[in-house]
C-alpha cells in the first residue's frame, strides 16, 4: 500500500493519514454535489471535471443531489463546521468525498485531488486529509513598474500557478505609468501600459480561481515618474532632487554620492491630495477588491526640502503620519481598506498606536535575518493588523540568491504566524532594470506559497520535485536543483554583505572606471565563479523540459548565465584598468563589446516573448552606457597602439 512518505502533495497539508486499500475511479462515475442548496462547490466541481479530463482522460458528468442510480466518483459535501478555505478529503471504498465549508475550501480540495491524480492516475490510495491555511491572505506581488510590464498571457500563466499553489491574492505594484490612467494620457502615451479593460479581464480571471486582485498604487514615495514631469514637479518635497544620505546606498557603487530625482510628495500641499484623488478614481473602479495597497515606503525626502523647518519643529514622523492619515481618508471615502508598507512608521514606534485601527501594515524585509519578530510585535501590541512581506531575492541578482531567499521566506512565516499576521505576501521586485528572467523567481513563489499555507509542515519541504514535475515537466528531473544552484553563485563572490544585491549585478551597473567593487574580488574567486557558472551551463544542456514554454525557459536561463559570465570578464577588465596593465589592448575590449552586443541582442528578444515593449530601453540603459564605455576605451587603446 502507498505510504504517507510517497505522497507528493504541495503545499504539504496539515494532516494526512493513508490506510490500506485502493479506489479505482469508475468510468461511469459522476461528480456529485450534495447537501447544500446554494451549490457553492459548483466552480470546484467544474475544475475537477477539467482536471480528470486533462490528467486521466476521463469525462465525468456533474450530478446535483444524491440518487441511487448515480455512481459517485467524487462527492462534494458541505460541512458548516469547516472554516474559510478548509477542506477534508476522504478516499475509501465508497469513493472520493470532499468536505468543505466555503467555496474556496471546495476549490482547494479539487486542487489537492489534481496532484493525487497526477501522481496515481485513476487508482488512488485510501486516505484522509484534513487541511486549512495558516494565513488567511496568501499573496504574490509582482513589480510591473521597473521596468517589465508582463503581457496578459504571462500574467495568466502566473495566476494559474498561484491557483495550483493555493495562493489567494495578487498585487501588481504600480509606480510611474504601467497603468493607463484615463485622466493623464500624457504620462503613459509613449509606453505600453496595462489598461483598465485588461484589469477587468485579470480581475475576472483571478476571481474564477479564488484569487483577489488587489490594486497596489504607490502614493507618497517612489513617485519619480510623476514628479520629474514639469506639470507635477511643484508637488515634490524636493523639486530639484537631493543627495541620498550616505547610510542609504553602497559607496562602492556610488563613490561620489548618489543623487536622487524628486520622488516624494510635499506632505503639506493640498494639490497632492487632488492628484491622488484623480489617480484613485482612474484606477480603483477596475478592481472588485475592497483592499488598496497605497505603498508609502522609502519616503526619503520627507522633511529635507520644503518642509524642513516643520520637520525640525514637529519631527519627520509626525509629517509622515499626518500624510498617511490623509491618504487613509481618501481610501475610506471609497469604502476600501488601506494597506501600506510599514518601513517608515516602524522607525517611529511611538506613533504606531496612533494609526487608524482599520489599516493594514505590510511589514517587509528581504534579508535572511530581517527582524520580523521584533517589528511585528510592535504592530501586534498596537492592535494594528499586519501582513509579513518577504521576497524572492531575485531582483538585483541576475539569477537569484537562493539561500537568502529560503531563509527570508522562512523567517517571515515563522514569526508572522507566531505574532498573528493576517497575511503573507511574497514580493518580487524589479529594481535597476528587472534583469532577472521569470523562471528565476519560481522557486521563491513555490516555497513561499508552501509556507503561507502550512508553516510548520513546510519549513523543510523540498521545492525541487514541484519545480521539476509540476512547473517545468522535466523528464530529466534536473531543472529544480539547477535553478537553486544557479541562484547561489553569489556565495562565491567576495563575501562582503550587500543587502538585496549581488556583486556581479552591481559591477554591470557601475561606471567602467569604478574599480572599488572589482578590487574586492581575487583572481581565484573569479576563476571559481567562472567554473561554477560553466558547470551549470553544461547541466542546462541535459534538461528535457516538456512545459509549453520549454524552449523559452532554457534560453532565459542561458541568458542569465551569460549575464554572470560577462560580469566576471568585466571585473577582470576593471582590475586591469585600475592597475594600468600595459598588456591591455584594444582587441580584448572589442571582444568584450561584441560579447555584450550578443547579450543585449538575446535579452531584447527574450524580453518581448513575455513582456510589453515599454520599459525595455530603460531596462538596458546602463548596459548600453557600458557598451559606449567599451567603445571609447577600445578607441583610446587603438590610438595609443598606433602612436
Amino acid at each position: 500500500m502507498p505510504e504517507v512518505i510517497h505522497l507528493q502533495l504541495f503545499p504539504r497539508p496539515q494532516k494526512v493519514m493513508v490506510s490500506e486499500g485502493l479506489f479505482h475511479i469508475p468510468g461511469n462515475g459522476s461528480i456529485v454535489l450534495a447537501g447544500e442548496s446554494q451549490v457553492s462547490a459548483l466552480p470546484a466541481a467544474r475544475r475537477l471535471q477539467q482536471i480528470t479530463s486533462g490528467v486521466i482522460r476521463l469525462s465525468l458528468p456533474l450530478s446535483i443531489g444524491l440518487r441511487s442510480a448515480t455512481v459517485p466518483a467524487c462527492t462534494f459535501r458541505y460541512n458548516a463546521l469547516l472554516t474559510e478555505g478548509a477542506y477534508e478529503l476522504h478516499i475509501n471504498e465508497e469513493g472520493i468525498t470532499a468536505a468543505y465549508g466555503s467555496a474556496q475550501g471546495a476549490y482547494y480540495a479539487a486542487t489537492t485531488l489534481k496532484q493525487l491524480l497526477e501522481q496515481f492516475g485513476r487508482t488512488l490510495p485510501y486516505l484522509h486529509i484534513r487541511d486549512q491555511p495558516d494565513f488567511a491572505a496568501r499573496g504574490l506581488m509582482l513589480d510591473i513598474s521597473r521596468n517589465k510590464i508582463p503581457k496578459l498571457e504571462t500574467l495568466y500563466r502566473i495566476i494559474d500557478l498561484m491557483a495550483d499553489l493555493k495562493l489567494n491574492q495578487l498585487q501588481l505594484y504600480i509606480e510611474g505609468a504601467p497603468f493607463a490612467y484615463e485622466s493623464f494620457p500624457q504620462v503613459w502615451e509613449l509606453e505600453s501600459p496595462i489598461t483598465g479593460d485588461e484589469i477587468l479581464l485579470l480581475d475576472a480571471y483571478c476571481r474564477e480561481r479564488y484569487i483577489e486582485l488587489v490594486p497596489n498604487q504607490n502614493s507618497f514615495g517612489h513617485m519619480e515618474g510623476w514628479l520629474t514631469r514639469p506639470e507635477f514637479n511643484h508637488l515634490a518635497e524636493a523639486p530639484e532632487g537631493f543627495m541620498l544620505p550616505e547610510h542609504m546606498y553602497n559607496s562602492d557603487l556610488y563613490p561620489g554620492g548618489l543623487f536622487m530625482h524628486p520622488g516624494t510628495f510635499d506632505t503639506e500641499d493640498p494639490e497632492v491630495l487632488k492628484l491622488l484623488d484623480t489617480m484613485y478614481d482612474d484606477l480603483l473602479p477596475y478592481f472588485t477588491s475592497n483592499l488598496v495597497n497605497v505603498g508609502c515606503d522609502e519616503t526619503y525626502e520627507v522633511g529635507l526640502g520644503k518642509n524642513k523647518a516643520l520637520a525640525e519643529a514637529t519631527g519627520k514622523g509626525e509629517l509622515y503620519l499626518s500624510f498617511l492619515q490623509k491618504i487613509h481618508g481618501l481610501v475610506k471615502q471609497r469604502g476600501k481598506t488601506m494597506q501600506f508598507w510599514g518601513d517608515i512608521i516602524i522607525q517611529h514606534p511611538e506613533l504606531i498606536p496612533r494609526l487608524p485601527k482599520d489599516i493594514i501594515a505590510m511589514e517587509w524585509g528581504y534579508g535572511d535575518t530581517h527582524p520580523f519578530e521584533a517589528d511585528t510585535l510592535k504592530f501586534r501590541e498596537a492592535e494594528i493588523p499586519f501582513y509579513v512581506c518577504p521576497g524572492t531575492s531575485s531582483w538585483n541578482s541576475l539569477t537569484g540568491r537562493t539561500d537568502n531567499m529560503l531563509a527570508n521566506l522562512r523567517n517571515a512565516a515563522v514569526h508572522g504566524k507566531r505574532n498573528g499576521a493576517i497575511g503573507y505576501l511574497i514580493t518580487d521586485w524589479g529594481d535597476f532594470g528587472h534583469w532577472q528572467h521569470l523562471p528565476v523567481s519560481y522557486a521563491g513563489f513555490v516555497y513561499g506559497a508552501a509556507l503561507a499555507w502550512n508553516v510548520d509542515g513546510n519549513l523543510e519541504t523540498d521545492v525541487i520535485p514541484y519545480l521539476n514535475h509540476s512547473i517545468f515537466q522535466d523528464r530529466s528531473g534536473l531543472i529544480g536543483q539547477l535553478l537553486l544552484d544557479l541562484g547561489n553563485y553569489y556565495k562565491l563572490e567576495s563575501g562582503t554583505s550587500h543587502p538585496n544585491d549581488t556583486e556581479m549585478s552591481m559591477l554591470l551597473r557601475s561606471e567602467l572606471d569604478n574599480a572599488l567593487l572589482a578590487a574586492k574580488l581575487s583572481g581565484e574567486q573569479l576563476q571559481q565563479l567562472e567554473q561554477y557558472i560553466g558547470s551549470i551551463e553544461v547541466r542546462l544542456g541535459q534538461l528535457a523540459l516538456e512545459c509549453n514554454d520549454a524552449g523559452l525557459v532554457v534560453e532565459e536561463i542561458s541568458n542569465g548565465i551569460h549575464f554572470v559570465r560577462h560580469a566576471v570578464q568585466l571585473t577582470r577588465l576593471k582590475q586591469q584598468l585600475a592597475g594600468r596593465d600595459p598588456q591591455l589592448e584594444a582587441p580584448q575590449v572589442q571582444a568584450l563589446m561584441q560579447d555584450l552586443d550578443l547579450l543585449l541582442h538575446q535579452y531584447r528578444q527574450l524580453w518581448t516573448r513575455r513582456n510589453r515593449p515599454g520599459g525595455l530601453e530603460r531596462s538596458i540603459s546602463k548596459l548600453v552606457r557600458l557598451r559606449g564605455e567599451y567603445a571609447d576605451l577600445a578607441a583610446k587603446l587603438g590610438a595609443a597602439a598606433v602612436r
